[in-house]
């Protein structure tokens, strides 16, 4: 029988790790509850003194059973530590409780991808986003993001505002370089980017919001108070015969990824028609191959499985080369690449070739 051989790591460490992900969905879910419940609060506030059972059961409304086995279940996670009779809070545990990132992503995988991965090997045969039928009846998550149950509809907004308005300010001066009058914000959503471009770029400038009808509904919504600033254009980009605004500056932050290549390619040509010879277009994502901590690439390749069974079911967190080929196929030269941008990110600018 041929065996692989990893002489770098302990067999025993392995069959851990191992098992850590046959058991990883029971785990997840004690780790929240563990949290929600304020088991894990309790622990952070005791420091190294730690807590028994009974003083969990006499600090909280859980009964010794449960305490326990919130406890236990906080131990196989890696998020406390066991010396008898007491439980203490570990590295781990403290960035389940307070890491903003930790939270954002926990979530955005408990309330809209956790009934729907269940369909991910359908998904991947079928080439279609098998498990969205958990969330609603819509071909796919974009389309019905404005119908969302409540919970799902804002853990889906948390994840996507966490991971992209953090790094829209260390990318507004590349943007405004030379004070463009027109930026066309394409996948704009809910309109955050435009906000935050319109509030910092000088004299008489126009930012259009590209997106589908609905997206453009809730965006209209959230910047009325922008005036004239900000346009509003509806539009399937995904189609050949689409058309879009003529402006100085494209902007594109995290929405490329959300289609396959073909799609892609339709998407950046229609960019090319509209361009003029000076436009310059920034697109803002975050590549796999091009992550700094071990952390990020997991939470980049793990959205790949998101987009397969739940958002659309063609699409993938690209390699940083599988980005740069499409754009010059479409007709355009990278002219600078910043990498380590904000929390994963890299923004690459370019010019019509």
């Amino acid at each position: 029988m041929m065996r692989v051989s990893d002489p770098e790591t302990a067999n025993e460490l392995a069959r851990y790790e191992a098992q850590k992900l046959a058991f990883a969905p029971l785990l997840f879910q004690g780790a929240r509850a563990m949290r929600d419940l304020g088991v894990l609060e309790l622990l952070y506030r005791a420091g190294n003194d730690g807590l028994t059972v009974g003083e969990v059961v006499s600090a909280t409304s859980l009964g010794v059973y449960a305490a326990g086995v919130l406890l236990e279940a906080g131990l196989a996670a890696g998020l406390a530590s066991y010396e008898a009779p007491r439980f203490t809070i570990t590295k781990t545990g403290v960035y389940w409780l307070s890491d903003r990132m930790t939270r954002v992503n926990a979530e955005f995988a408990h309330h809209v991808c956790f009934r729907a991965s269940e369909h991910l090997v359908e998904s991947l045969r079928a080439g279609l986003p098998a498990g969205l039928r958990e969330l609603g009846p819509f071909s796919t998550v974009y389309e019905g993001l404005h119908a969302l149950a409540p919970a799902v509809k804002k853990a889906w907004l948390d994840f996507d505002h966490h991971h992209s308005d953090s790094v829209f300010l260390s990318c507004l001066a590349d943007v405004l370089e030379g004070n463009p009058r027109h930026v066309v914000d394409i996948g704009g959503n809910t309109g955050n980017f435009a906000r935050a471009c319109s509030a910092r770029a000088a004299g008489d400038f126009t930012l259009t919001l590209v997106d589908l009808p609905a997206q453009v509904a809730m965006a209209r919504a959230n910047l009325a108070d922008l005036g004239s600033r900000v346009r509003f254009y509806e539009t399937d980009v995904r189609l050949p015969s689409a058309s879009l605004p003529t402006g100085d500056v494209y902007w594109m932050s995290q929405f490329l990824d959300c289609f396959p290549e073909q799609e892609i390619l339709v998407i950046l040509r229609a960019v090319r028609r509209a361009i003029p010879p000076h436009g310059r277009v920034f697109v803002l994502e975050t590549f796999w191959d091009r992550q700094r901590y071990e952390a990020a690439r997991t939470c980049v390749i793990a959205t790949t499985l998101y987009f397969a069974c739940v958002a659309n079911g063609t699409s993938r967190m690209l390699h940083s080369a599988d980005m740069e080929r499409l754009l010059v196929e479409a007709g355009f030269s990278v002219v600078r690449a910043r990498h380590d941008v904000g929390l994963a990110h890299s923004l690459l600018e370019c010019v019509p070739a």
